[in-house]
């Protein structure tokens, strides 16, 4: 280290001298012409075509678009009935909300098909209590239901098997 300038021997004059230097100096006229030519020989300051950078905005929003519409069907197929069925990681709630969301699709599927036909359909009330059947007999076999679906799945049962055999008598009360 030299003794000529120490660190610590700064006064407050240096700074205010260095604030006072300019920070910009002009170019000579001359050698900024002589940059901009150098710069627009080496290809840097060319005029691009309107067409070029039009086609270019067209090409990025297409490829926007298919990015979008390929995140979208990847979330929309993750997420939905079917593939949640056949998922085996779902926790407990993941698995009711599964259950409600399937029941939900159940009953507006029925709605829509009760809407659209004009006539009863025997087809129709034929899948109808089988589902319902085999829903009441899955959770029968989970022992989900405390008892109640044994007497759901023979009530079921009785309906769909046995056709109505006497008329009812009618009574009227006074």
């Amino acid at each position: 280290m030299s003794d000529e300038f120490e660190p610590h021997d700064v006064d407050a004059r240096l700074p205010r001298l260095f604030s006072a230097l300019p920070r910009e100096s002009p170019p000579e006229p001359r050698a900024l012409d002589d940059v901009i030519t150098a710069l627009k020989a080496e290809g840097f300051l060319r005029r691009r075509s309107p067409r070029f950078l039009w086609a270019r905005q067209v090409a990025a929003a297409a490829a926007l678009l298919a990015l979008g519409g390929i995140a979208g069907a990847r979330i929309a197929s993750r997420n939905s009935l079917e593939s949640m069925l056949t998922r085996t990681d779902l926790s407990l709630a993941d698995r009711i909300l599964l259950m409600q969301r399937a029941g939900s699709a159940y009953v507006r599927a029925a709605n829509s098909y009760a809407n659209a036909a004009s006539r009863t359909d025997s087809t129709a009330i034929e899948v109808a209590s089988r589902v319902l059947l085999g829903a009441a007999q899955a959770v029968a076999r989970s022992k989900l239901d405390g008892g109640l679906t044994p007497s759901l799945t023979a009530a079921l049962r009785s309906t769909a098997a046995e056709p109505p055999s006497a008329p009812r008598r009618r009574v009227i009360w006074f």
